[in-house]
């Protein structure tokens, strides 16, 4: 394939993050600028921690069979007793013993409460459950964003405006402003993503896509979930707190994402807490999205998630 179009593929290929150790993007104003916080979707990774926990409790249940025995070397007595040897009996009374081993089930139960740690309060984890609240019981979202993909080696940034549109579950809708005639859209399941100046297409599942993690705030199970979190002190911004994630499981779509969140619209609960997202990958090429308008608008129109690119167009599915 023409490295051309991955690498426009990869510019398009809205991983919302913020940025790594530059000083503080400009600042967005506050007033048209809507923060929105993150809605469950790293989830998936704590649940594969309580997995392990689970795994536990099944293996004591083998303790617990183990006990079972201890009936049987009752009968053993009790025919030992029959014998004149009382040394017989005396080895049968041993397996008493075994029912010790049923002390085990306490180890056990003892390993449950580890899975539901709560974050330290004040902390970067913290603030990321706070954003998760804000979207939990959301369905849709709204924004203008502007977008800025820069190409580390090569150094050069493209830039980009349009409208963004989001409907649970993984629905997504970009439409980019002339005169780009870009397009990408999830009708939930699959990704297209169409780069209009190559006359290209790709097609995936959105799931093995980098969106799961920069729109973690939207998607799947939250900010909380999806990342380890730090405050980044590096990037000043005046809006509040710059939250720099690193996921739980390693993704080859980036290296690390930045939330920048708006503290006033966090206290508020209010759908544009994010202000800004940079996804960041290994090689240091940087996608940004700056958003704009928030709001969560009651309906969305279902042709918003659908596309069918130009006659002609060379459609690649990965």
């Amino acid at each position: 394939m023409p490295k051309r179009p991955l690498l426009a593929t990869s510019a398009l290929l809205l991983a919302l993050a913020a940025c790594q150790d530059d000083p503080a993007p400009t600042a967005l104003p506050t007033s048209s600028a809507a923060p929105a916080p993150p809605p469950p979707s790293a989830a998936a990774p704590a649940a594969t921690t309580s997995a392990a926990p689970a795994a536990e409790p099944t293996a004591a249940a083998p303790t617990a069979s183990a006990a079972a025995p201890a009936p049987a070397p009752a009968t053993a007595t009790a025919s030992a007793a029959a014998s004149p040897r009382p040394t017989a009996t005396a080895s049968a009374a041993a397996p008493p013993a075994t029912a010790s081993a049923a002390a085990p089930p306490a180890t056990a139960s003892a390993a449950e409460p580890a899975p539901s740690a709560a974050p330290a309060p004040g902390s970067a984890d913290a603030v990321a459950v706070a954003i998760d609240q804000v979207f939990l019981d959301k369905k849709t979202f709204f924004a203008k964003f502007k977008q800025e993909h820069t190409q580390k080696v090569a150094g050069t940034t493209k830039k980009s405006t349009g409208v963004f549109y989001f409907e649970r579950p993984n629905k997504i809708s970009f439409r980019y402003d002339a005169p780009s005639k870009n397009r990408i859209v999830s009708d939930g399941t699959t990704l297209k993503v169409y780069i209009g100046e190559d006359n290209q297409m790709f097609v995936q599942p959105v799931d093995k896509t980098e969106y799961p993690g920069a729109l973690a705030f939207l998607m799947g199970k939250g900010l909380g979930p999806s990342f380890n979190f730090a405050f980044h002190d590096k990037s000043k911004f005046e809006g509040g707190p710059v939250l720099l994630g690193k996921p739980r499981q390693a993704t080859p779509h980036y290296d690390s994402v930045y939330f920048y969140v708006d503290k006033a619209f966090l206290e508020k609960k209010d759908p544009g807490v994010i202000r800004r997202v940079m996804l960041v990958d290994a090689q240091g090429n940087r996608n940004r999205f700056d958003f704009e308008g928030s709001t969560q608008p009651a309906t969305i129109d279902p042709a918003e998630f659908t596309f069918t690119p130009p006659p002609g167009t060379n459609v690649t599915q990965n």
